[in-house]
């Protein structure tokens, strides 16, 4: 990995910030935007930088969804139920490859979020990376490689036996830790990417890895936003710091800078956020883990 993909998904991600502060919007940080960013910078001839539109599109209507039943039902397994349920649908439906969508839908109820504005504002974001990545596919004038052919073949186990186990699982958690974020919004995209799609999920065969990563991002998001506050430098040091940790680790696992920009959004956010996540990444793994061990799958990688 790079550092330049790094260093431009830090400085967008800090633009960002400061646009939402000059215009006393926070939710224009959209903290999935890390993720966004950071493939659609290292990865010009992937499926997200070659469908801007759905870029757009995908976590707006998910973003819907997901303040329409947080203004209907409150928080509990039937409406995490529903918005996950809806969320893929709506990604099958569009055939969008933009994942993390499910963390838009998931995050009005994470927060508590019932403002119609909330999806307006994620158009910001999206609509800047759909931008720039039209804009370098007409500079790039033919020199973005072409697609990588996907990696892995073979039968993959159902999701929604293990997905079931891991929601009740993660919600009985969240009930006695007392705090939405165990099942922290960018968590369900790391689910779904390993139960659904393990032979072309990068951090399958590294659940270590990934509870560090995901432990150092949370941490650093905290701490940033505990010293600098809501501002272009934490927000730009939070994703820097975040990109030095998968690179130390060797890993890639876009979601962990949903992680790291969570605080910028979480109203008073609580020094506890770090070990929240970690359960909830921590209870995932193992689900992943006895699944796999269940089904006798293993990732069968070129």
């Amino acid at each position: 990995m790079r550092s330049g993909p790094t260093l431009a998904t830090a400085l967008y991600l800090a633009l960002i910030t400061a646009l939402a502060k000059a215009s006393a919007i926070p939710f224009l940080l959209f903290p999935e935007l890390g993720a966004l960013a950071s493939v659609l910078f290292s990865d010009p001839a992937g499926s997200w930088a070659r469908s801007p539109r759905l870029l757009v599109l995908t976590p707006v209507l998910t973003a819907i969804l997901g303040v329409g039943i947080s203004r209907m039902i409150p928080y509990g397994p039937v409406s995490v139920v529903l918005i996950l349920l809806l969320s893929l649908l709506v990604i099958r439906a569009l055939r969008s490859p933009i994942v993390p969508a499910i963390s838009a839908g998931m995050l009005p109820l994470a927060l508590g979020i019932t403002s119609w504005q909330y999806p307006a504002t994620i158009l910001v974001g999206t609509g800047g990376l759909a931008l720039l990545a039209v804009l370098r596919s007409r500079l790039a004038l033919g020199t973005i490689p072409h697609p990588r052919p996907a990696l892995g073949h073979g039968p993959i186990p159902s999701p929604w036996l293990p997905l079931a186990i891991f929601v009740a699982g993660g919600l009985l958690l969240v009930q006695l830790l007392g705090s939405r974020l165990v099942l922290y919004p960018p968590l369900f995209v790391i689910c779904w990417e390993m139960l659904a799609q393990p032979h072309h999920c990068p951090w399958q065969e590294r659940p270590f890895a990934v509870l560090l990563v995901t432990g150092v991002a949370a941490l650093a998001g905290s701490m940033l936003v505990e010293t600098l506050g809501v501002s272009p430098l934490a927000a730009f040091s939070a994703v820097f710091v975040t990109g030095l940790a998968l690179q130390l680790a060797q890993l890639t696992c876009p979601p962990a800078y949903g992680l790291a920009l969570l605080p910028f959004v979480i109203p008073s956010p609580s020094m506890t956020y770090p070990l929240h996540t970690l359960v909830g990444t921590a209870w995932l793994l193992l689900v992943v883990k006895l699944h796999q061990n269940h089904t006798g799958w293993r990732s069968a990688r070129e």
